[in-house]
């Protein structure tokens, strides 16, 4: 190969590796994950509140309904969920990481449902939330 070729073909060589290496130079597109919605399982929930424990407890469950496309998300339950319910006087919900965590007891006879509130951090410094209905009889 004559001298001038091997020099362009070095430079090629050199060329491509450091385009290979550098990129194209554009931004980068990197997907920054994070959940966008949450399912809260059972939905509709009645339990009777004169009844001895565990019969007027019902455990709630926050799974993930949807994140960022692209990115892996286990579909088990959510153990970063703050749990809360709307009337404190007839229900309490546990936020322990024990075996009471995201159970609600009914304390006394609610007027309809009481709204179980699951509050999840997305992934971005927000959070995503969703409700059940809980009517203690």
């Amino acid at each position: 190969m004559p001298y001038g070729c091997r020099r362009t073909a070095l430079f090629l060589g050199m060329f491509f590796v450091w385009f290979a290496v550098t990129g194209c130079g554009g931004k980068s597109t990197s997907t920054v994950c994070k959940l966008t919605a949450i399912n809260v399982f059972p939905r509709i929930a009645t339990v009777d509140h004169t009844a001895v424990a565990p019969g007027n407890t019902q455990h709630f469950d926050a799974f993930v309904a949807t994140a960022t496309p692209g990115c892996a998300v286990t579909l088990s339950n959510l153990t970063t969920a703050t749990w809360s319910v709307s009337d404190t006087t007839n229900v309490s919900i546990s936020n322990v990481h024990d075996a009471t965590y995201s159970t609600a007891t009914c304390n006394g006879a609610t007027t309809g449902a009481a709204t179980v509130t699951a509050t999840v951090p997305a992934g971005d410094g927000t959070n995503v939330v969703n409700t059940a209905a809980l009517t203690c009889n």
